[in-house]
């Protein structure tokens, strides 16, 4: 099978399978964009690689998620994912403000979230400190009261990375020793307290990226982790719709994906950052607080991509792809080097086409135009 790239992007053909075994071809293209100083987006010289596997910002399991593999088989819904650094307006230091994303276009998502300097959870007890010096740890758990969130300290920035979002590892004393509970909405994070006595006298690292309309305050409250970025395959919600991996599934259906598999588990993005359908591509999106200037706004480029299949009984008629994946990249303090990757995934029967065909168009462009130019042999790849 022959497939002709009459587009500027990176594209990759691959194939996978149901939950039934049904094999099925998939098209993904991935186009980079500039951003412009009136945030309107330009096909960049340079166009990044696909990305084959999940990329971590630092060890795999032990850090957040950057960059989600682009090889997902098929998303139902797009994906909205920033990777950004919350920044104080004007660089100056600030105990906490505001920042978020918000799409509009066919739908209108959109993510408030607050963000703060460095904070404290403190344990508290009903004696002074040194009267607390002298007793062991059976006599402090009687005077233990409670734990105390600190005042956060001034910052001009805060990563939106998911180790300062609500989450990590609640450690217990038993009698095996030290156990303990994950957070598995997020297992790198920080907050997750044992509330009724510390296993360790001292403070304990409190979040710093919480909802906008929810204010973490209550060591004993379990919060949502917030952000922005992608969540990684292992966790929840998303590892729920990978479907039931147990014995039954190792002996009967393996190699397949469980019978109760969900093409959602591709959706790796927060899922407050999930689009309710496919971008159209001509969206606004709206960012706050995560540049020194404030606000800034994005408009995508209104581009089309379309797929023909060519069988030995001739063409097909052209059909869009999905628009299924935005990245939006502004962790560098330089602005020019800002990034945003745009996603468009189609399926194919993988027995079928003789040859497939990609075109480009732009939405001021007719459709009879678009399948002009994807009928124009371009360089195959």
């Amino acid at each position: 099978m022959q497939l002709f790239n009459n587009t500027p992007f990176v594209n990759f053909r691959f194939y996978n399978s149901d939950s039934r075994g049904t094999e099925f071809g998939v098209l993904v293209v991935k186009g980079t964009y500039e951003i412009g100083k009136d945030g309107i987006l330009t096909i960049a010289d340079e166009q990044a690689p696909l990305v084959l596997s999940d990329r971590y910002c630092g060890a795999v399991n032990v850090s957040s998620l950057q960059i989600p593999s682009d090889l997902a088989p098929l998303k139902p819904r797009a994906d909205v994912i920033v990777n950004a650094i919350a920044r104080a307006p004007d660089g100056k230091p600030l105990t906490s403000w505001k920042c978020g994303v918000a799409v509009t276009g066919e739908h209108r998502l959109e993510k408030r979230l607050r963000v703060t300097g460095p904070r404290q959870w403190m344990p508290t007890f009903s004696v002074p400190d040194h009267v607390l010096a002298d007793l062991d740890g059976v006599q402090r758990m009687k005077v233990f009261k409670g734990w105390r969130l600190t005042d956060p300290s001034p910052v001009s920035e805060v990563p939106l990375q998911f180790e300062h979002a609500y989450g990590g590892f609640r450690p217990k004393d038993d009698d095996a020793g030290i156990t303990g509970e994950i957070e598995e909405r997020n297992p790198i994070g920080c907050g997750l307290i044992e509330t009724e006595m510390p296993v360790v006298d001292g403070p304990r690292k409190a979040p710093q990226i919480e909802a906008e309309d929810l204010p973490i305050q209550d060591a004993a409250v379990r919060y949502a982790p917030e952000g922005l970025g992608p969540i990684p395959p292992a966790w929840l919600p998303r590892r729920k719709f990978g479907g039931t991996f147990d014995e039954n599934w190792k002996e009967h259906v393996w190699p397949n994906w469980p019978d109760d598999y969900d093409f959602s588990y591709h959706n790796s993005a927060h899922p407050d950052l999930i689009y309710p359908g496919f971008l159209n591509g001509d969206e606004v999106i709206d960012l706050d607080g995560l540049d020194f200037a404030g606000q800034r706004t994005i408009r995508l480029p209104g581009h089309q991509l379309m797929i023909q299949a060519v069988t030995t009984g001739g063409a097909e008629p052209p059909v869009l792809m999905n628009l299924d994946t935005l990245v939006i990249d502004i962790t560098n303090p330089d602005p020019d080097e800002h990034r945003v990757f745009l996603s468009w995934r189609a399926i194919f029967d993988p027995n079928a086409p003789i040859e497939i065909r990609c075109g480009f168009a732009t939405s001021v462009q007719t459709a009879s135009a678009a399948q002009e130019q994807i009928q124009t042999h371009g360089a195959s790849s």
